[in-house]
């Protein structure tokens, strides 16, 4: 009986607290450190038609005050295409470093841009049939590149501790070795980020 009294008497005063949080919410006001998930979706030109892929990405950052700040993130672009059918599908993943400068338009919704670094590496495995020797010839390929990044957003605070965001990232992933592997890579996500 008194826990049951004790769960009434908690969940009003829990709802409040969240209420009252939401309540000071303030984009003008954001600072400190914050880790974030996102899920989104990739766009992939090159070569070779349009494709799709998923998009994941972790990051940790620092809001210096309510207009700039840093970000370290670790990407997942899914299986990007080989350029013909000899080549298995690359898996590309990547670090990257982004500097952020963020505008608040309200106390709930602020614009921002980032530009920044990413490392990035790719592996596929190929197979070619050699029609003149008659031999097949098999292999990896393993790349490991730099390219620089791009990002638009709005972000909108649910409560003074969570922000959703919504961002468009532009990626040009240069193959050193093989011209004909390079892309375009457009990705739109949606981030979750606690402030801690």
């Amino acid at each position: 009986m008194r826990i049951t009294r004790l769960r009434i008497l908690l969940f009003p005063s829990l709802l409040a607290i969240f209420v009252f949080n939401s309540a000071k919410a303030d984009q003008n006001s954001d600072s400190g450190i914050y880790v974030s998930g996102s899920i989104g979706q990739n766009w992939i030109k090159s070569g070779i038609p349009e494709e799709h892929t998923t998009f994941l990405k972790a990051a940790a950052g620092w809001q210096f005050n309510s207009n700039f700040g840093i970000e370290i993130s670790y990407n997942d672009f899914g299986k990007f295409p080989g350029p013909t059918s000899a080549f298995a599908d690359f898996d590309l993943t990547g670090v990257s470093v982004a500097a952020i400068g963020q505008l608040p338009i309200s106390t709930d919704i602020s614009l921002f841009a980032k530009a920044g670094q990413i490392w990035w590496t790719a592996d596929s495995s190929f197979f070619f049939f050699g029609r003149s020797t008659g031999i097949n010839q098999t292999g990896t390929l393993n790349f490991s590149e730099s390219d620089s990044l791009l990002g638009l957003g709005v972000s909108y605070e649910l409560t003074r501790q969570l922000e959703l965001e919504l961002e468009y990232n532009y990626y040009k992933f240069h193959f050193s070795s093989y011209s004909n592997f390079n892309n375009d890579t457009s990705a739109v996500v949606l981030s979750l980020k606690w402030e801690l």
